[in-house]
């Protein structure tokens, strides 16, 4: 199911990004569309491949085959049922939104919803979605906001990767410690005791030691950049991680001795 996983969504993507654009397909323009690596890509069309969903003519020719047809009908319409749920559902009952009070509100002021720092305010400017204050509410504290109209604005962040070497060839001690301080911004997650080592001897206290990866990537779509500091042997699982949800990334080399 499209649905299931997002490594499934973006692997229906690739399908009908190659269907769009076939035969001569160009995986560095999927890439920048989708917004990850051309290795994923890659990656992902070897395995469309191997399931029978595409066949290759090389140098760049793909062909979605009947099969893989079948397949991009039944996302879409996967997806199409999705929608109408979320529609008739979902939106039609969502009548209030919390935020936080970026200023003193008043019951029925007009208000703009916008995004900070991941957080959802409620506040004056000419950006954001436009509501109305369904109570009065004090700078600083939550508020609902109904008659909600218009898109909020989102922007996205990226993820710095900063990889630790294993414990079996020098660790945290073969480390730069000095340019690891200085490589550091935002929210600073850790990923395996080397990297929790790193940290430690750069007097470095982490902002996230529990699922550092899946914590990060839901920062970055909210807006909020962030360094993860990594034992190398774990950073796969982690970029695998940031792909698949569209998060882009850095790896730093922090001049390993």
């Amino acid at each position: 199911m499209v649905l299931e996983k997002k490594s499934e969504i973006t692997r229906f993507q690739i399908l009908v990004e190659t269907a769009a654009s076939q035969p001569q397909i160009k995986q560095s323009e999927i890439a920048a569309s989708l917004g990850i690596t051309p290795q994923a890509v890659s990656e992902y069309i070897k395995n469309l491949i191997e399931d029978g969903l595409i066949t290759s003519g090389g140098r760049g020719q793909y062909k979605v085959t009947p099969l893989g047809v079948e397949a991009i009908i039944a996302g879409a319409r996967e997806l199409q049922d999705y929608s109408k749920f979320v529609l008739d559902n979902v939106v039609g009952q969502v009548s209030v939104w919390p935020a936080i009070a970026a200023a003193d509100l008043k019951k029925g002021s007009p208000v703009r919803l916008f995004m900070d720092c991941g957080i959802l305010y409620a506040g004056s400017g000419a950006e954001g979605a436009e509501g109305v204050a369904a109570g009065d509410a004090r700078r600083g504290e939550d508020v609902g906001v109904k008659d909600l109209r218009g898109l909020i604005s989102l922007n996205t962040e990226s993820v710095r990767i900063i990889k630790i070497p294993p414990v079996e060839i020098g660790g945290s001690k073969s480390c730069d410690v000095e340019k690891l301080k200085h490589e550091l911004e935002g929210l600073v997650g850790v990923a395996g005791i080397e990297a929790l080592a790193a940290l430690n001897r750069a007097g470095v206290k982490p902002d996230v030691m529990f699922a550092a990866a899946e914590v990060l990537a839901e920062a970055a779509v909210k807006g909020v950049k962030g360094t993860l500091v990594i034992t190398a042997d774990l950073a796969p699982q982690a970029i695998q991680k940031f792909e698949a949800t569209g998060v882009a990334y850095t790896i730093v080399d922090i001049g390993l001795r």
